[in-house]
């Protein structure tokens, strides 16, 4: 187990665990295909630079269309924005900030692991989201 955490960045992992945002897009596609769309570019961009995660320009997109994805989301939720959603969200953005300050910065091992189920909750909540809130 040891082994697994050592620092070694597991581009793989991580391009695997992004593709649930293309998951996500494929669900939601009937009731938003713009978001879907946004979905799929999300999903394309991480993987790139996931798999090239010394490429700045890669970098800075990944982020851009994770910054926009986020506010669409809120875009689309405003009106049903409730302390439970702001509470789930919260809890999302804490465990996205200690992801990359603890471990990205320190130990890149664990943070392939961490980032992936990063990844992995962030497309769930979208298709909880979409399959439980009537939009």
């Amino acid at each position: 187990m040891l082994k697994l955490l050592k620092n070694r960045y597991n581009a793989h992992l991580l391009c695997l665990s992004s593709l649930i945002y293309l998951f996500a897009g494929l669900v939601v596609f009937n009731k938003n295909p713009y978001f879907s769309i946004l979905l799929f570019i999300v999903t394309i961009f991480s993987i790139l630079y996931h798999n090239n995660f010394r490429n700045f320009s890669l970098k800075v997109l990944d982020w851009v269309f994770g910054t926009v994805l986020a506010i669409y989301l809120y875009y689309l939720f405003r009106i049903r924005f409730d302390k439970y959603i702001f509470s789930f969200l919260f809890v999302l953005l804490i465990f996205r900030l200690a992801d990359h300050v603890l471990f990205k910065t320190r130990r890149y091992g664990i943070f392939s692991y961490s980032h992936s189920l990063w990844h992995l909750l962030t497309g769930i909540v979208i298709v909880l989201m979409f399959v439980l809130v009537k939009i």
